[in-house]
């Protein structure tokens, strides 16, 4: 017969015992929860070029394929004029008559519009008949003639594109080319995306074009003109859009003369200015990247009230391997690369 010195003697071994198993729950689901939270890379092709995904969160490898669903998403049903019934492309298909198309392909279009008219018309989507022309990286890039080129810039102008709702209206015998916004476009599509999934902070980036995600910062590289591998500077930065237009991006040579594909769409031939690249931080994507193209083609002068305006920042690399940098980052930027030197 128990005593009920022994049972106390039994209650307080069963209360200890169940604290040590209650502890080892909590150790397991502690470190599933950690794993949960832990980071998730991954890296694919999509619109033409390397996406690379880092995500620090729960649901890493779901929410990267969500991610790459959304960035295919804008190229295939919006913005590629090569997608047969993308939005862009069956503008193209209808110059001339309106077109109805999704709300986010309408919006984009109308932040286009407006750097064009900030811009002076340097940067502008209706150059599509002169990017075809060129047809840079594709199978037949070549210089056109000047007989070419002067008939192409005939059906480039801004002005002419009107957006009513959702509804947009090109000239006849106008072509769209979102080419150069298309990256930063999907950006801020994959922004919206990562706003509703378990993601505390992510780096993605599309080709030329990044978004840094939540409040962690993280240190982006600004690429080497003379080589694409490598980094001529960083920028540490937290919850942004960067994009970086180039001259080493995309070119070719012909007849001992190199061209590179950033379009001034008031010539038709490629800007010639003394950068070799221009790194625009902005909290849109599309605006990011309509500008870094902008900046590139007026050059750093003519840069800094179209930059001001947007509340946008940026990174100028000049040919001659001298940098310079907006106030608004100045202390955000180091130079890697002894070979470079920060103007005074």
């Amino acid at each position: 017969m128990q005593t009920a010195e022994s049972n106390r003697k039994i209650n307080k071994k069963s209360v200890i015992a169940l604290a040590v198993c209650a502890a080892l729950v909590l150790c397991i689901v502690l470190a599933d929860f950690i794993k949960s939270r832990s980071e998730y890379s991954d890296t694919t092709i999509a619109m033409g070029t390397v996406v690379s995904i880092r995500l620090f969160g729960s649901d890493g490898e779901t929410t990267a394929t969500e991610i790459e669903n959304n960035i295919n998403e804008t190229e295939k049903t919006l913005l590629s004029w090569r997608e047969k019934n993308s939005d862009i492309e069956r503008i193209n298909a209808s110059s001339g008559v309106a077109v109805s198309v999704s709300t986010e392909t309408a919006e984009i279009i109308n932040k286009a519009l407006d750097v064009s008219r900030n811009c002076e018309g340097v940067f502008d989507i209706t150059v599509g008949k002169l990017t075809k022309l060129w047809d840079f990286g594709g199978e037949n890039q070549r210089v056109p003639t000047a007989d070419e080129i002067s008939k192409a810039l005939e059906t480039v102008s801004y002005s002419s594109v009107k957006v009513t709702d959702t509804t947009v209206l090109t000239a006849d015998n106008q072509m769209l080319d979102l080419g150069a916004i298309g990256k930063g476009a999907a950006c801020d599509r994959v922004k919206n995306y990562l706003d509703s999934a378990n993601t505390d902070s992510a780096v993605i980036s599309v080709g030329g074009s990044l978004l840094l995600y939540g409040n962690r910062s993280f240190n982006i590289g600004i690429v080497n003109p003379e080589n694409d591998k490598e980094s001529m500077g960083t920028l540490k930065l937290a919850d942004t859009c960067v994009s970086t237009s180039g001259n080493y991006e995309k070119f070719f040579t012909q007849d001992n003369k190199t061209y590179h594909h950033i379009l001034n769409a008031e010539t038709g031939y490629p800007a010639d200015s003394r950068l070799s690249s221009v790194t625009v931080v902005c909290e849109s994507g599309v605006l990011s990247d309509a500008l870094s193209t902008a900046c590139y083609i007026l050059g750093y002068h003519d840069s800094l009230a179209l930059l001001k305006r947007y509340d946008a920042e940026a990174v100028f690399v000049f040919k001659d391997k001298t940098v310079r940098i907006t106030d608004g980052i100045e202390n955000k930027f180091t130079l890697t690369d002894e070979s470079f030197v920060i103007a005074e």
